[in-house]
C-alpha cells in the first residue's frame, strides 16, 4: 500500500509536468511516502570489539549525484556531497568503501557505468568522507569493470603481459592510485587486494599466480599507507574458506583481514557465518569482516530497470520483511553474527545504500516513457546504471547484453526520491539501542511445513520457535510449546496439522494465549539411499557432472540438498538403482527450486522398471529462489505409480538441463511402496 501511494502521487506529478526544466517531472521535492516516516527498532549489540567498524560501500554516489539525483536528510534538507558524508557519519558509520577499477572507459573516454569508479572518483569522494571524519577503505578490483566470483577480467592494458609484467603493473597501479589518495589527504585505513577473488583475480585462476598478485598489491600498500590494514575478500562463507586460508599461508601472502560478502538470500545461515569466520580467525590469527551485505525495503522497482530482489524472484522471507524495519533487522543480525566471532571481528559494511534512481519511474504515469528515457541517458552519460552500452567492448557477454540501470535501488537506505530512511540510523542504533514506541503484534508467520518418514520422531523436526511480525514489520522470535496429546495421534502416513502455543510475552497482547499451526506430512518409508541428501555427500547417488553436488545451499528441509550451477549450459543427471523387495506399486516424488534456466528447461524425475521396461515420470518448471515445486506420484493422482515385482531392478533418474548460468537445488527425493 505504501508503494502504491507513492506511485499514485508520482503519477499525479507526471501528469502536471512539474520539473526543474519544465519538461521532465522531478518527484524528489514533492513526493511523500510513509516508508521514510517509519521508526525502526534495533537492539543494542553489547559484544562489539572496541575498534569495530560500521559502514558502507557508496561507490556509485558520485555518478548519481552528477546525474542530477538529490539526497535529503531525515528532516528533508537537501544534501551536497559534504552533507551526504556528514549524514553517514552522524548515522553511526565509521568507514566508507570505494571500489577502484583500472580503466573503466572505452577508447573514446566513455564510461562503462557502475559509477565509472576510477581512482579520481575515489579521491573526490574520499576527500568529503575524510572531512566528515570517516575512515576510507579502497577496494581494488584489478579489472576495468566489475569483478566477482564468476568474472575476474584482466585490465585491457595488461592483456599481453607476462605473469611477471602483470605483477609489476599491479604493484605500480596500486602505488600510483594510493599516492594520489594520500596526496589528496584521504584517510585510507583499509585496502582490499581484489574483490570476491574466490576463483581468480585479473584473469589469473591459479593460487600461485593469484597470491603473487596479492603480494604485489600488499607491497605497494605497505609503502604508501604503512599503517593501513590489508584485506583479502571472498564471496560466500559456504565455500571452503579453510582451504583458501591454507593457500594464503602456503604462499606467504601479506594481509591483515580475511573478508567475506554475506547476502542472506544466497550465503547460508548466520550461524554458519559466525562459525566459519571464527574458524578462520582461529586458524590464521587475522581479523575478519563482512565487507558486503544488503536487504530490500520494498519489492518495487524505482528506475525502470528491474531489480535482483523483486516480486518475480522473491515473495517473502521468514526472517526479514521487505521493509525499512527488515533492513534494520538484517543489518543488525549480520553485525551481531560477525561480532559473535569475538575480538577478531573488525566490522560489517553495507553495500551501496545510496544507489537510488536518477528519476523516480512510475510505469503507470503518462510520461513514464520520458522518465525512463531520461534515466537511460543518465546511465549512459554519467555511468549511474550498473553498466552502459560502452562496456560491451570490454564485457560483451554480460554488459553487452544486459546494460542498464541499477538492480539494487530497492536495497538503498534512501527511498526512491532520495530521502534518508530510518534504517540508515541502524549503525548508530546498534551501539545505543532504539525502540519504536507502541508496537503490537500484527501477525504470526506460519512455520514452514515439515516432512518426515514413517517411524521417525516428529519432535526431531518440530521448530521450538516461531517468527512474529510487529506493525512496523519488525520480526521477533517467540518460544513455543507443542500440544503433546495432538502429536501422539500423528503416526500414520498422511497429511496433518499440529498446533503450538507461544510462551513468551507478546507486544500489545492482552494475555490471551496465541496458538500457531504447522502442516505435517508423514511420508512412506524411502527405498532410496540418502534421498534427503542428509548424509552430506553423494552416498547412494551417481551424479554425471561436477556442476551438481551435495551442499548446504538452500535445502528444502534439513541441512543438505543436491545443488547445481554452471557458468556454461546446465546438463546433468543424478540416479540410483534399487532391487524391489516385494510385489507392489511404487510411487515417487521430489522437490526443486531455482532459476535462470531459460525457456524450455527440463527438471524431471524418471522411474524405470529395468526388468519390464515400463517407466513413469514427472517434471517441474522452476519459478525462482525458494519457490519450491514438487512433482511425482506421491500426492499427485495425475501421475501413475509403477508396477514392480519382487527382485525387479528399479532405477530412479533426475534429469536437469537448461541455459548457461542456471542454478537450483533438488531435495527430498522419494521412492516408496504405495
Amino acid at each position: 500500500m505504501k508503494r502504491k501511494l507513492a506511485a499514485l502521487l508520482c503519477s499525479v506529478l507526471l501528469l502536471t509536468g512539474c520539473g526543474n526544466d519544465n519538461t521532465l517531472p522531478k518527484c524528489a521535492d514533492l513526493i511523500t511516502t510513509t516508508d521514510r516516516e517509519i521508526s525502526v527498532s534495533v537492539s543494542r549489540i553489547d559484544n562489539l570489539p572496541s575498534d569495530f567498524l560500521m559502514g558502507a560501500d557508496v561507490s556509485s554516489y558520485l555518478s548519481i549525484d552528477k546525474s542530477g539525483a538529490v539526497y535529503y536528510d531525515y528532516d528533508g534538507n537537501k544534501l551536497d556531497m559534504d552533507g551526504f558524508f556528514a549524514l553517514l557519519k552522524s548515522s553511526g558509520m565509521d568507514i566508507v568503501r570505494f571500489r577502484v577499477w583500472n580503466d573503466p572507459y572505452d577508447d573514446k573516454g566513455r564510461g562503462y557505468g557502475g559509477g565509472n569508479c576510477d581512482t579520481q572518483a575515489a579521491v573526490t569522494m574520499g576527500q568529503s568522507a575524510t572531512k566528515a571524519g570517516l575512515q576510507v577503505m579502497i577496494d581494488f578490483h584489478y579489472s576495468d569493470f566489475w569483478a566477482d566470483p564468476n568474472k575476474q577480467m584482466t585490465p585491457k592494458a595488461w592483456l599481453v603481459m607476462s605473469d611477471d609484467e602483470k605483477e609489476a603493473a599491479l604493484e605500480s597501479f596500486t602505488r600510483e592510485s594510493l599516492t594520489k589518495l594520500k596526496d589528496a589527504g584521504v584517510n585510507v585505513t583499509i585496502v582490499s587486494v581484489g574483490n570476491e577473488t574466490d576463483n581468480g583475480m585479473s584473469g589469473e585462476t591459479g593460487w600461485a599466480e593469484r597470491c603473487s598478485l596479492y603480494n604485489a598489491g600488499s607491497r605497494a600498500i605497505r609503502e604508501v599507507f604503512s599503517d593501513a590494514l590489508i584485506a583479502v575478500h571472498y564471496s560466500n562463507p559456504e565455500h571452503d574458506y579453510v582451504t583458501y586460508a591454507k593457500h594464503l599461508a602456503d604462499y606467504n601472502v601479506d594481509y591483515d583481514i580475511f573478508g567475506t560478502s554475506y547476502y542472506p538470500c544466497w550465503h547460508g545461515s548466520l550461524e554458519n557465518l559466525t562459525s566459519v569466520m571464527k574458524e578462520i580467525a582461529d586458524i590464521t590469527g587475522k581479523r575478519v569482516m563482512v565487507l558486503e551485505t544488503s536487504w530490500a525495503y520494498t519489492l518495487e522497482d524505482g528506475d525502470g530497470n528491474g531489480n535482483t530482489v523483486s516480486h518475480e524472484e522473491n515473495s517473502d522471507n521468514p526472517y526479514y520483511s521487505f521493509s525499512v524495519q527488515g533492513q534494520a533487522d538484517e543489518i543488525s543480525s549480520v553485525t551481531q553474527a560477525i561480532a559473535d566471532v569475538g575480538d577478531a571481528a573488525l566490522g560489517c559494511l553495507y553495500w551501496e545504500p545510496a544507489w537510488i534512481p536518477v528519476n523516480y519511474y512510475n510505469p503507470q504515469g503518462r510520461d513514464a516513457d520520458k522518465v525512463l528515457e531520461a534515466n537511460r541517458k543518465a546511465w549512459e552519460k554519467y555511468g549511474s546504471g550498473w553498466a552502459s552500452s560502452y562496456a560491451s567492448v570490454y564485457d560483451p557477454a554480460d554488459a553487452g547484453v544486459y546494460y542498464g540501470g541499477s538492480a539494487v535501488d530497492n536495497q538503498a537506505l534512501f527511498d526512491f526520491a532520495g530521502y534518508a530512511l530510518d534504517s540508515l540510523n541502524t549503525f548508530r542504533y546498534m551501539r545505543e539501542g532504539h525502540e519504536a514506541e507502541g508496537l503490537t503484534l500484527s501477525q504470526i508467520i506460519m512455520p514452514a511445513p515439515i516432512s518426515l518418514e514413517y517411524g521417525e520422531d516428529i519432535h526431531d523436526y518440530l521448530p521450538m520457535t516461531v517468527r512474529g511480525e510487529l506493525d512496523n514489520k519488525q520480526r521477533l522470535t517467540f518460544n513455543v510449546e507443542w500440544d503433546e496429546e495432538e502429536l501422539a495421534g500423528i503416526t500414520e502416513v498422511g497429511e496433518y496439522t499440529a498446533h503450538c502455543t507461544i510462551t513468551d510475552e507478546i507486544p500489545g497482547s492482552d494475555g490471551t494465549p496465541r496458538k500457531v499451526m504447522i502442516k505435517v506430512n508423514i511420508l512412506p518409508e524411502n527405498l532410496l539411499i540418502n534421498g534427503d541428501m542428509e548424509r552430506g555427500d553423494a552416498t547412494g547417488w551417481t551424479i554425471s557432472d561436477p556442476m551438481a553436488g551435495i551442499t548446504t545451499d538452500d535445502p528444502y528441509r534439513g541441512d543438505y540438498s543436491l545443488h547445481f550451477w554452471s557458468e556454461g549450459q546446465v546438463s546433468f543427471t543424478a540416479s540410483q538403482s534399487i532391487t524391489a523387495g516385494a510385489d507392489g506399486e511404487l510411487v515417487f516424488s521430489m522437490k526443486a527450486q531455482g532459476g535462470d534456466m531459460g525457456d524450455g528447461h527440463i527438471v524431471k524425475i524418471v522411474v524405470t522398471n529395468e526388468s519390464t521396461g515400463a517407466s513413469v515420470e514427472g517434471s517441474v518448471t522452476l519459478a525462482g529462489w525458494q519457490k519450491w515445486q514438487e512433482t511425482g506420484s506421491i500426492g499427485d493422482s495425475g501421475i501413475p505409480s509403477l508396477e514392480a515385482g519382487a527382485g525387479d531392478k528399479i532405477t530412479l533418474e533426475i534429469v536437469v538441463s537448461g541455459a548457461a548460468g542456471g542454478w537450483g537445488t533438488i531435495d527430498d527425493v522419494f521412492l516408496a511402496y504405495k
